[in-house]
């Protein structure tokens, strides 16, 4: 999950979501109008803060910086998209935050990455720590994500029981919630967040093709695989997922993947 150029070309199943987020709920950002500080929260490769989420900014916003955890996006997402107000910094929001970065940001972004962190209280606390007295986040992170419950299945059978350790640890921590929207909304409470808005929906996503798939996987696989060792493990995955109907095959040796999952 480190190769950055690699998840830049395959992911399109986030940017689409991202997309769709900023078009339903970029709108309630309180902007202060000018001068804005923005942090974007797990930027991966950097492109979606740069091309899309720095899309639906004020122009003269001050400063917008993406953070992530990873050594390797955090620099291939500087040497191809910062320039002289975006910058992108190594940020674990699951550990400590530094002195210079608290309440030093009016909004924060995150998509597709918070669900990688299993201790929400953490990260929801650092989130607020961040930010300015009136500062505001939008937050759009997977729920229950049925293509990794594929590696929880794996995880059970002998052959990968010793590859794909401690799977629990990827899960996203509403994998299993009956009710995830309570669950957070008492977390933000806590935290002392006001005027809280806590949304679960079902999204949908198509892989048109058997490559598409194997990349797309491939792009964001927690576990480190030698080619041959991924090339076996994505044939069983891709078992694992037909027999959940998840494959489409059609007459024509037409392949597409219809996933379905909270977020």
């Amino acid at each position: 999950m480190n190769n950055a150029k690699l998840y830049e070309k395959n992911n399109c199943l986030q940017k689409k979501g991202t997309i769709e987020c900023l078009e339903d709920y970029s709108k309630i950002i309180k902007w202060k109008g000018k001068g804005d500080k923005i942090i974007d929260i797990g930027c991966g490769d950097g492109s979606v803060t740069v091309n899309i989420l720095k899309q639906y900014l004020p122009a003269n916003f001050e400063k917008l910086v993406g953070c992530d955890i990873s050594d390797d996006m955090v620099n291939y997402a500087n040497k191809n998209h910062r320039d002289i107000k975006t910058s992108f910094t190594l940020l674990d929001i699951g550990g400590p935050i530094p002195e210079n970065m608290k309440t030093f940001f009016d909004h924060a972004f995150s998509f597709y990455a918070l669900h990688w962190v299993k201790d929400h209280q953490t990260v929801f606390s650092n989130i607020f720590d961040l930010l300015t007295e009136g500062g505001d986040c939008l937050l759009f992170f997977m729920g229950h994500i049925p293509m990794f419950h594929a590696y929880r299945i794996l995880s059970r059978t002998d052959k990968w029981k010793s590859k794909l350790k401690d799977v629990e640890r990827y899960m996203s921590p509403y994998h299993d919630s009956e009710d995830p929207e309570t669950e957070i909304r008492e977390i933000l409470n806590r935290i002392g967040f006001e005027n809280i808005m806590v949304t679960q929906r079902q999204v949908s996503f198509i892989y048109e093709s058997t490559g598409a798939i194997k990349k797309a996987v491939e792009a964001v696989n927690p576990y480190k695989m030698s080619t041959a060792v991924f090339e076996d493990f994505i044939e069983d995955y891709l078992n694992v997922i037909r027999d959940m109907n998840f494959i489409d095959e059609g007459n024509n040796n037409d392949t597409s993947l219809r996933t379905d999952y909270k977020i």
